[in-house]
This record gives structure tokens, C-alpha cells and sequence, in this order.
């Protein structure tokens, strides 16, 4: 059975003052038993180039092993998108990232239309950072832009951070589009969105290594079948971002 981490991080963060380091991630996915990691900056790394350099250097050194999400702050102008399309057409990337409060971003504004745009363009599915942050990360914002992008794979973040699960769940049931990633929603949560909406429509994450083993025992004690267990821990993946 793989797992794969849909949502993790490394580097630093000046935003919320964290930091993952390669040796970290390295090991607690050996510790877990984790067999890819899908990687990418925080909202708040102060050089997301060369974070993006150092993820792709891991995909190279293990591949199959590591994967890239690209992140870099839109506001900062045309070098950050041009940087997110370098990311996916140079050292190829699965994914984007769309932080709603760390990049301060609403989904349905221009910006967050253009990056929309963008991933859709790619080829690829846009992560959107969801809960904290509210009311711009309501997992309702990312509705109007689920909507206008029918092909485009949407995954909610966090899925609502637990205190907007609930309204998640609303969001993938009207947009077929939304993939949910439910790290740091509640056990009983977890179960709740299996029954509305299957492990087909889930993705296991958990931002950040520390977070590794509480997000595993969730998914291993909430009485999932084994087919269920295995879709959500990697099968979904697999599927949204394409890899092997």
C-alpha cells in the first residue's frame, strides 16, 4: 500500500515562522513509511527560487520518491508567474499553489483568476489554501473559480482546517472538479467526508513532517475498508497529479 504525502513543505517561513529542513523530511518519511512526498515552499519563504531548485534536486536524486508543487507570491509581479510556469515546463512540477493568507490572495480575484488560468493552461491542478484565513480562505471563494475552470483539478487544502469542513464538503459536492486534502480536520471529519463523497475525491497530506504519524493514525483508525485506505493514502494522488 503507498503513501504519499499530497502536502508537505521545506524551507523557511517569514509568514508564520517555520521551518522544515531536508533532513527532517528525509526522515520522517522513512520513520513513517512514506513512499513520495509532494513538495513545495511556504507561503513565506523569502527566496522560493531556490527552494524550488532544492525540491527539484530531491526529485532528481530520488525519483518516484519526490514531486514539486510551485509556489511563489503573485503579488510580488510577472518574475513570480514567470517563475510557477519554470517550475512546471523546466523541472517538472505537478502542481500550483494558490495561498490565500500567506500570499493574500482571494480566489475569485483577478490574481487568483490568473493563476487559475495558469495551472489550467499546465496542465496541472491548483492547491488552494483553505480555513485559517477566513473569510478570503472560505472554502466557498474557491466555488465561482471551480466553476469557471470545469477541467481545471481544484484541491482544498486543509479541506476547511476543521472549522470549515463542513462547508468543504458543500464546495466538492457542487464542483466535481474539488479534491479535498483534509490535514488537521478532526477523525470524525475525516470519516464524514468518505461517506459524502468517497476516498476518490480525498487526498492524504499532512503539512509537514511533524504532522506525519497524527495524519496516518486518522486515516488507519476510522474503520476505512482496505481498497478505501489505500485509494486515500495514495491512490488519489496518483490520479489528480499524474505520477507514476
Amino acid at each position: 500500500m503507498k503513501i504519499i504525502d499530497a502536502h508537505t513543505h521545506l524551507g523557511s517561513c517569514d509568514v508564520f515562522d517555520l521551518e522544515i529542513t531536508r533532513e527532517e523530511l528525509l526522515s520522517e518519511m522513512a520513520r513513517h513509511g512514506v513512499d513520495a512526498s509532494i513538495v513545495q515552499p511556504f507561503p513565506g519563504c523569502p527566496k522560493p527560487e531556490a527552494v524550488h531548485d532544492a525540491i527539484a534536486g530531491l526529485a532528481r536524486e530520488q525519483p518516484g520518491r519526490f514531486y514539486g508543487v510551485a509556489s511563489s507570491n503573485p503579488h510580488f509581479g510577472e518574475g513570480s508567474f514567470k517563475e510557477l510556469r519554470r517550475c512546471v515546463e523546466q523541472l517538472g512540477f505537478v502542481g500550483i499553489k494558490l495561498h490565500t493568507i500567506g500570499h493574500a490572495v482571494i480566489p475569485g480575484s483577478k490574481i487568483g483568476i490568473r493563476l487559475a488560468e495558469l495551472a489550467d493552461e499546465l496542465g496541472v491542478p491548483l492547491l488552494v489554501h483553505t480555513g485559517t484565513g477566513a473569510p478570503i480562505a472560505l472554502p466557498s471563494m474557491c466555488l465561482p473559480l471551480a466553476r469557471r475552470f470545469p477541467k481545471l483539478k481544484i484541491i482544498l487544502c486543509h479541506a476547511g482546517y476543521a472549522v470549515y469542513a463542513g462547508e468543504a464538503v458543500i464546495v466538492a459536492k457542487e464542483a466535481p472538479n474539488v479534491y479535498l486534502e483534509p490535514s488537521w480536520c478532526t477523525s470524525l471529519q475525516l470519516k464524514g467526508m468518505v461517506k459524502n463523497l468517497g476516498t476518490a475525491r480525498l487526498l492524504f497530506g499532512t503539512d509537514g513532517p511533524v504532522n506525519l504519524g497524527t495524519e496516518l493514525a486518522k486515516a488507519r483508525t476510522i474503520g476505512l475498508s482496505d481498497a478505501d485506505l489505500e485509494q486515500y493514502l495514495g491512490g488519489t494522488a496518483q490520479t489528480v497529479f499524474g505520477i507514476a
